[in-house]
C-alpha cells in the first residue's frame, strides 16, 4: 500500500511477503557443507549429522533427515530484505523458534505479517511483525517475530 504521494504505507494485519520453498536434500547439505567451510575459511563437506544423514536422523529417533532451523529463518529474512531493503539490515531485528521439523521434499510458505506500526524516536514507522513458514495444509514450522524501523516511510 502507499499514500497519494507515493509512500509506503504499513497497516496491521496487512500481509507484506509470502514466498513458497520447497526443502530439498541438496539444500540441506549445502547448508551444513557452508557453515563448515565458512568455519574452517576453505571448502568442507560436513560429517553425517541429522540434517544431512538418514541413518543418523533415524538413529536419534527421527524419521529421517531434518532441515537446520536456520534455513527456514534465511527464507523469512529473505522475504523481509525484499519488504524492507537496507531498512532491515540496517535497522531491523529476527527472532524465530522451531516449532515443527521440517524434512525432505516439504513443501512451504515464508509469511511475514504486520502486527503493529508505531512511531520512533525520529519519527520513523517501527514495524513489528509476525514471521512464520508454514505447510500448505496450515502446519507453522517455524514461528517468529520481527522488527523494523523505516527511515522516511510513515505508518498508520
Amino acid at each position: 500500500m502507499t499514500t497519494p504521494g507515493g509512500e509506503r504505507l504499513w497497516v496491521p494485519g496487512q500481509e507484506i511477503g509470502r514466498v513458497a520453498r520447497t526443502m530439498t536434500a541438496e539444500r540441506m547439505r549445502w547448508h551444513c557443507d557452508g557453515l563448515e567451510s565458512a568455519l574452517a575459511d576453505r571448502p568442507v563437506l560436513s560429517g553425517p549429522t541429522i540434517h544431512t544423514d538418514d541413518e543418523v536422523a533415524r538413529a536419534n529417533g527421527l524419521p529421517g533427515r531434518v532441515a537446520d532451523g536456520m534455513i527456514s529463518t534465511n527464507w523469512l529474512s529473505g522475504v523481509l530484505l525484499e519488504a524492507f531493503g537496507q531498512d532491515y539490515l540496517r535497522r531491523g531485528s529476527l527472532r524465530t523458534r522451531y516449532v515443527r521439523p521440517v524434512m525432505v521434499d516439504d513443501a512451504l510458505d515464508a509469511v511475514v505479517e504486520v502486527r503493529t506500526v508505531g512511531e520512533g524516536p525520529g519519527g520513523q514507522a517501527v514495524i513489528t511483525a509476525d514471521v512464520w513458514c508454514e505447510t500448505p495444509d496450515g502446519q507453522r514450522a517455524t514461528v517468529g517475530e520481527a522488527t523494523v524501523t523505516v527511515a522516511g516511510d510513515r505508518g498508520q
